[in-house]
């Protein structure tokens, strides 16, 4: 005999239509009640309602909430709850609860730089098995982002992907002008295609203490590790890829004429004042970044900004984009797929998400539509997505690993440590190597590990 357990909503009671109801005294004339009230009501009570809880980070809140409505009508009965944080704590959280067996969301956001952490681990529905199938879709989304979200044997896909970060240089055209400057894109892509042609432009924008071209000469060189492919597949450290060593002299020859800002965090609140003042004339990130401009870094500067190649003949990087996944201990995984299956595998959804927060597509059907010709007043009257598109056809894949996300950080932190100690290349590029495989080890000993056991080394 299974014992009775009392409906513990508001404690030990129940409350039906506003009165409280003493749970063990009264269950059997209760339950007759029920009963009645059922049989002879007028009304059929409705199904319970099913929520789908969806965690990430913004601005995918704002991209969701753009075809939730659509989901929801052509699924009666499900709701649709978004669970949202910061990047850094929504991973974080949802490391925890992969440790846990419990707390994550039924579908999960997942940042590129995270996907090599969890890939080839437990804690994830593999999207290439039944009742999934999704490598019947591999054709349709674009072949680096695939690959990245695959584990080293080929065998597991932890993540469809979402979006992708063709990479640009968003620049100030009434600031360009003001310095002298060309501010039409192609005259632009034109004068940076070389570091020469790019500090001459910093050294016109600059007015010391009120204006610079960039927050930090440092990024000259950390763009060149937006793939964040610091690893080959022979997991060799390639911090001396080609390009990257004249973008490291460009680096120190701007901090030393004292041309940038000096503003090492993109993300600081002293650097998004910047970027709305115009006291930091351009920033390169992925085209996701656009979004953010015109939303809550500047969105008072309407019809001055311009799109652009990025610096240094990096006309082919990535930054970022994401992926969604279902987390093992979801109690909706169909419903988290058809979610899903209907977000990132849909034109429809993937271009009312990219109208809604410019997150590009990594979805190829999805580019062909009218919006990806259409003119963006924001910036300018540029046909910006026809930038992005071409940018995204030529990326190549990179190897991603368990140690990127360290890597990254460690590079970071010796190239500005270098760049404010007056260090030359050579001496940066000695200290970043020993930096990164100081703080790499344990997950280097690991990824040797995987690799072993995928048959790979």
């Amino acid at each position: 005999m299974i014992p009775f357990q009392p409906y513990t909503r508001n404690g030990p009671r129940l409350y039906i239509y506003g009165r409280e109801i003493k749970v063990m005294k009264r269950l059997v004339p209760l339950l007759l009640v029920l009963s009645l009230l059922v049989s002879a009501a007028p009304f059929t009570m409705a199904e319970a309602e099913t929520v789908l809880t969806v965690g990430g980070w913004p601005a995918g809140d704002t991209a969701f909430e753009a075809i939730i409505p659509a989901f929801e009508a052509a699924h009666p009965g499900v709701r649709v709850e978004l669970v949202f944080m910061a990047t850094a704590d929504h991973h974080q959280q949802l490391a925890t609860a992969l440790s846990a067996g419990s707390g994550a969301s039924d579908v999960v956001m997942l940042e590129q730089a995270w996907v090599g952490r969890f890939k080839d681990g437990p804690g994830f529905e593999n999207l290439l098995d039944e009742p999934y199938s999704a490598g019947g879709m591999k054709d349709d989304f674009v072949d680096y982002k695939w690959a990245l979200g695959c584990s080293l044997d080929g065998e597991r896909m932890i993540g469809l992907v979402w979006d992708i970060g063709p990479a640009t240089l968003f620049y100030r055209r009434d600031i360009f002008e003001a310095a002298g400057l060309p501010t039409e894109p192609d005259e632009v892509n034109e004068l940076f295609k070389t570091w020469d042609g790019f500090l001459m432009a910093a050294e016109k924008v600059y007015i010391p203490g009120e204006r610079w071209l960039v927050p930090s000469a440092s990024y000259l060189y950390e763009w060149f590790w937006m793939n964040r492919d610091f690893y080959n597949e022979n997991l060799e450290l390639n911090v001396e890829k080609e390009g990257a060593q004249e973008a490291l002299e460009a680096a120190i020859a701007m901090r030393q004429a004292g041309l940038d800002a000096q503003i090492d965090d993109m993300w600081s609140s002293e650097a998004n004042a910047a970027f709305s003042s115009g006291a930091i004339a351009s920033v390169a990130a992925g085209c996701w970044y656009g979004g953010f401009i015109k939303s809550w870094i500047a969105p008072d500067t309407a019809g001055k900004w311009g799109v652009a190649y990025m610096p240094g003949g990096l006309s082919t990087s990535n930054w970022g984009g994401s992926y969604l996944a279902i987390p093992s201990q979801s109690q909706n995984k169909e419903l988290a797929w058809e979610f899903i299956k209907y977000a990132v595998a849909t034109k429809e959804a993937q271009n009312a998400m990219f109208e809604a927060v410019d997150y590009f597509p990594g979805y190829i059907p999805a580019w062909d539509d009218p919006i990806y010709d259409a003119a963006d007043p924001f910036f300018g009257g540029q046909k910006t997505r026809q930038l992005w598109v071409e940018i995204a056809k030529n990326t190549q894949p990179t190897f991603a690993t368990l140690m990127d996300f360290t890597a990254e950080g460690s590079m970071q932190n010796a190239v500005r440590t270098g760049l404010n100690e007056n260090k030359t290349a050579a001496e940066i590029i000695a200290d970043m190597k020993a930096r990164i495989e100081n703080d790499t080890r344990d997950e280097y000993e690991i990824m040797v590990e995987l690799m072993e056991d995928a048959g790979l080394r």
